[in-house]
């Protein structure tokens, strides 16, 4: 939702081959690598209203998912991140169309985030729990954190959970 001039390194991307796409939603630029689970979620809501309510109801979905796994100690942060120990692990965007809601999240399960600095500028506006860090100090991965899991078990034991859920919404 930003200008790829403030969010991105453009100069490295293009001498990387790295593609850069616009995508729909609020938040800033995303860095996506082998590694990550992307989530994208369309539904019909019954509000026209509550984004940031939406967003947390399904990344309890996300945080029931990885307990099932055995990972602890998530919490929501910022807007609506997931964090584990002060670091973010989840970002999310979403965009509306008055009764469609369209949830995209990354989940940072087994990346390099060291990539994220080479390609990313640290943003302008950031959560109060970011502290000024760059992105490596700031972003983890569940591996990172000590959980042995890759993205097709997390994207296994996340799917019964999401179809179970999206009632609710």
């Amino acid at each position: 939702s930003r200008k790829p001039e403030r969010d991105l390194k453009l100069a490295a991307l293009e001498a990387d081959g790295v593609p850069v796409h616009r995508r729909r939603g609020g938040g800033g630029a995303v860095i996506l690598t082998a590694g990550q689970v992307v989530l994208a979620l369309v539904t019909e809501v019954a509000s026209d209203f509550g984004n940031r309510e939406y967003a947390r109801a399904i990344n309890g979905w996300v945080v029931e998912a990885l307990a099932s796994l055995g990972v602890h100690g998530l919490e929501q942060r910022g807007i609506t991140d997931l964090a584990l120990h002060d670091r973010k692990v989840l970002g999310t965007s979403i965009y509306r169309s008055r009764r469609v809601l369209f949830y995209q999240a990354s989940l940072l399960v087994s990346n390099d985030v060291s990539v994220f600095s080479r390609y990313l500028e640290h943003p302008d506006a950031e959560p109060d729990y970011r502290q000024g860090r760059d992105h490596d100090a700031f972003c983890t991965t569940l591996r990172g954190e000590g959980y042995d899991l890759d993205p097709r078990r997390v994207i296994a034991a996340l799917a019964p959970i999401a179809e179970r859920r999206l009632a609710d919404l």
